[in-house]
């Protein structure tokens, strides 16, 4: 029977699975004045939420995930970097503060049928670079990261004239395709967190300081 059903959601329209997500930077702005001081020699990490999302358990889980992201891309990155509390005063050379303005996890069960951008997770950060002795915030920018709209396993006709059955088959016997459809928030965070180091290296080199060689963050950027 199983063998049946899958045959004729080939028929009508099942087609690769495939994920993808893009992250795209906006509303950069970086500091007139000139830089005069050297790179800093330690880097603070300030993760968190909107206000509005206080109570919203998906934004403060992507929160933590995205505080502890960051922890290791920079130190990959070579940096010399830790996580500090909000209120507690930072004592670093520099301080990237990063507040979660949107977490959805989206559908997951949507992204693997259908695809085509339908049961989208979006995460959406604003992110600020702060030097010690500062008066202005060194440079600012937006993020938003959102999973692709790539065909899922099955066509949005077949899912209209499927059956429970042929759910119930993508969900008993198509693990791998679910794993593959992406869990919630985690590969935005990912990307989310290479993004935001990605933009602390530009700001390095704009300001004339060195930037580990051979990062990985280097490396995809």
């Amino acid at each position: 029977m199983a063998r049946s059903i899958l045959g004729l959601a080939v028929l009508l329209g099942v087609v690769p699975l495939a994920g993808c997500a893009k992250t795209t930077v906006s509303s950069l702005a970086i500091a007139s004045a000139p830089i005069r001081q050297s790179a800093p020699t330690s880097l603070a990490i300030v993760v968190t939420v909107a206000p509005e999302l206080g109570a919203d358990d998906n934004a403060v889980s992507a929160a933590h995930r995205l505080q502890e992201a960051l922890l290791a891309s920079y130190r990959k990155a070579g940096l010399q970097v830790s996580i500090a509390s909000p209120a507690a005063p930072v004592l670093s050379s520099a301080v990237v503060r990063v507040e979660i303005r949107r977490a959805d996890p989206g559908s997951r069960l949507e992204r693997m049928l259908i695809g085509f951008g339908a049961g989208r997770s979006a995460l959406q950060t604003e992110t600020r670079l702060e030097l010690a002795g500062g008066s202005n915030v060194a440079m600012g920018f937006s993020t938003t990261t959102k999973s692709g709209r790539k065909p899922g396993l099955v066509l949005p006709g077949v899912v209209a004239a499927g059956t429970g059955k042929l759910i119930g088959l993508a969900l008993g016997g198509g693990t791998g395709l679910l794993a593959e459809a992406g869990g919630g928030l985690d590969r935005s965070v990912k990307r989310a967190a290479n993004t935001i180091v990605s933009q602390t290296r530009n700001f390095y080199r704009s300001a004339g300081w060195p930037w580990p060689a051979g990062s990985s963050a280097a490396r995809r950027n």
